[in-house]
């Protein structure tokens, strides 16, 4: 085991100086940019690759050289789930959290995010669906989208 891998608050190690991080510039690239524009957008893109679609969007498709850029409109699925009752120091939360991978049915992969429901309530197969942040707070990150919510019938 490393050193720095640690799992708690309390166990992180303290370097001192600089580090190269702080120097580091991300550069999205030309499918990272439209993914951000997306979701400035309130849209979520993916990445279709012959017959498959990759959520989260890819920059190259691992089948092919290129996939293209398209828009996933759903229906949104939990694939799975872990409800967490305690924070990262062991203190029990007033109220758990459902963290989700949430999917289509015929994606690969996903995206790994809040929803918004009871605990006794979620299950792999609810059909939930995107709840943005309003347009004016959006930045072009993930968490443009809040939280996924049940989807309501009727």
């Amino acid at each position: 085991m490393s050193l720095w891998k640690k799992s708690r608050v309390s166990d992180v190690v303290h370097v001192e100086g600089r580090m190269e991080t702080e120097r580091y510039i991300y550069t999205p690239g030309p499918v990272g940019v439209k993914v951000a524009e997306a979701l400035m957008e309130g849209r979520i893109m993916g990445v279709k690759c012959g017959n498959k679609l990759y959520i989260p969007a890819k920059t190259y498709c691992p089948d092919h050289s290129e996939g293209e850029l398209v828009e996933v409109k759903g229906p949104w699925i939990v694939k799975s789930y872990t409800i967490i009752y305690e924070d990262m120091y062991g203190a029990k939360l007033d109220k758990p959290v459902v963290i989700a991978l949430v999917g289509t049915e015929e994606a690969h992969g996903g995206l790994i995010h809040y929803v918004e429901v009871e605990p006794d309530k979620v299950k792999v197969g609810l059909k939930v669906e995107p709840v943005f942040r309003p347009k004016e707070e959006r930045r072009g990150l993930i968490t443009d989208v809040m939280f996924f919510k049940p989807v309501e019938h009727g």
